[in-house]
């Protein structure tokens, strides 16, 4: 299971009132105006959000910012051991059962995450989203919604897992590239069960902010229960055997932490729940060609690639696709928690705080992500040795053309929740497609006209062009509601440095040839991490000061500065 693939209510027309999408008041200038506009949206969307982008009327309350940074904190640990867990169990499937069972557990994780975008009607957000909302109220809905949306997604994960199995050698065929793999098919329709009802629990306690039980139940399922599963079988079982048997433990640990959840239900109001259902669907189904176009972005070359060659020819390009996933699940956290915060803030009147936030976001992910792509690619050859052995290292062209893609990528992951909270119209679905396009585009072209280079690194190449329209898309609908610019200008010193010490790093790995060993690529990548936070740090860049002020000095008061210089 990943840590987090992942999306808005019902139908006539209103007025919602949106920020014009405005620059930055960097040079003295007046914050952002925000304007009613007419936008074809539901009644429910309108009533919630009209005072939360109402000018000139934003309260102020203690926002509970060490609060936010706990629950992110504990989010990231538990993501954290899921990525450790995907990284030490594709290290064991390397050295213990060889390359193909490498390709097979790797391609079988993209693959499920493609199929669940779709299977899942794009309630993965939907559901907390609908949750968080419906927390501010007397009465208690979660708990309806929660059922309402296990009765959506439950049965749908069931349906297409039938037809999968049903049709299995076709299935096998397309999926995989060859026809013999029907067991890993039946393998898939498990997962996919064991994940509906896995993100039908996970989807109710992140709306209610819940992230301890939340997190401790992404612990057992995306950590413990994989683990263990391929410790014990990895000698004996092939990979079909491990994943199926992946897929029945989270369907049966997931209905355990389902209990207290059910026991609430009971409680509920049972004439609402067909209506909740409709809200769901009206949310969630819009979003269904998004989610499964941004799974597609990583699933699809992949799957085209292996009816092209041997499955164990495709690995080079799933190992970079699964450092670019490990990047990405260490800014989901923000995504998970900031959806139901950021819908929570929006419907008491906080666009101040959501929007000076936002900013910091938007600094952060930039600052962070183009240090990492540059350190990673550079020692990507040490990083691929010491996690799957030395079989990979004559393709690690193809492993760091998709690593290229970690700023744009990591962009997109980190905004995209931020769009699904303010509006219910399904902007990031457009832009996923539109980047899709691109991408198979590009791929088709590379199949036509080079026929005699690697196909690989075509892949990879026209992966990372999609990732970039997909950030430069995504960051035009983020200003059109937020009215936040990326400040370049301020943002140049921090490139200046990460460029200087990623030379510092790329000369130091030239001079010592093959025989860096491990512990001192990682004492190096250590410091020159701290001298590049060290230098934030002296530039006083807002979101280090943030994380101070706010999360470890406990300043709960703390609040950021909005692109005008005043506090939010």
């Amino acid at each position: 299971m990943t840590g987090s693939p992942h999306s808005e209510d019902a139908k006539p027309a209103g007025l919602v009132l949106v920020p014009v999408a405005a620059p930055n008041c960097e040079e003295g200038e007046a914050p952002p105006k925000l304007l009613g506009d007419q936008d074809q949206t539901t009644k429910t969307d309108a009533t919630e959000h009209r005072n939360a982008f109402a000018p000139g009327e934003s309260k102020k309350p203690v926002v509970r910012s060490r609060m936010f940074l706990h629950d992110v904190a504990l989010t990231m640990c538990a993501e954290a051991t899921a990525v450790i867990s995907n990284l030490v169990v594709a290290s064991i499937l390397s050295r213990g059962a060889g390359a193909r069972a490498l390709s097979q557990y790797l391609l079988v994780r993209r693959v499920l995450s493609w199929i669940v975008a779709a299977a899942l009607l794009g309630l993965v957000n939907g559901l907390p989203r609908f949750v968080a909302h419906a927390s501010g109220h007397a009465e208690p809905n979660g708990p309806a919604y929660f059922l309402a949306a296990s009765i959506c997604m439950i049965p749908s994960a069931l349906i297409v897992g039938g037809f999968m199995i049903m049709y299995r050698e076709v299935c096998a065929r397309w999926l995989f590239g060859d026809v013999q793999e029907t067991g890993m098919v039946v393998a898939l329709a498990l997962l996919l069960l064991g994940f509906a009802i896995h993100r039908a629990v996970y989807g109710y306690y992140r709306g209610l902010l819940d992230m301890t039980n939340a997190n401790v139940l992404e612990i057992c399922n995306a950590t413990l229960l994989p683990l263990g599963v391929v410790v014990v079988l990895y000698r004996s079982e092939p990979v079909a055997v491990m994943m199926g048997a992946i897929g029945l433990s989270t369907t049966a640990l997931s209905a355990v932490f389902a209990v207290p959840v059910l026991r609430q239900v009971r409680r509920a109001p049972a004439r609402k729940i067909p209506k909740f259902c409709g809200e769901l669907l009206w949310y969630g189904t819009p979003r269904v060609p998004g989610e499964f176009g941004a799974a597609a972005l990583t699933a699809l070359g992949p799957m085209m690639a292996a009816h092209y060659m041997k499955i164990t020819q495709v690995s080079p390009l799933l190992l970079g696709l699964n450092l670019l996933m490990v990047t990405g699940y260490a800014a989901g956290p923000l995504g998970v928690v900031l959806l139901s915060k950021v819908s929570m803030m929006l419907g008491k009147n906080q666009y101040d705080q959501v929007q000076a936030r936002l900013r910091l976001l938007l600094i952060a992910v930039i600052e962070i992500s183009v240090f990492t792509c540059i350190q990673l690619a550079v020692f990507a050859d040490v990083v691929v040795r010491a996690w799957v052995g030395p079989a990979f290292l004559n393709e690690m062209g193809v492993i760091r053309i998709v690593l290229l893609a970690i700023p744009p990528y990591l962009f997109f992951v980190t905004l995209r929740s931020t769009i699904d909270a303010v509006t219910v119209k399904p902007f990031n679905t457009v832009n996923v497609l539109a980047s899709l396009g691109a991408y198979l585009a590009l791929m088709a072209a590379w199949i036509q006209y080079f026929p005699d280079r690697s196909l690989l690194a075509g892949i990879a190449g026209a992966l990372l062009s999609s990732q970039i329209l997909l950030a430069t898309l995504t960051l035009r609908t983020f200003r059109r509601f937020y009215g936040l610019r990326l400040p370049w200008r301020q943002l140049s010193p921090s490139f200046v440095t990460a460029t200087a010490l990623g030379g510092i790093a790329f000369v130091i790995r030239w001079l010592s040839g093959n025989s860096l060993p491990l512990w001192l690529a990682i004492l190096l990548e250590l410091s020159l991490t701290v001298g590049y936070l060290g230098v934030l740090a002296h530039r006083k860049s807002e979101w280090i000061s943030y994380m101070w002020n706010a999360g470890f000095c406990g300043n709960a008061e703390w609040e950021p500065e909005l692109a005008c210089g005043r506090k939010a």
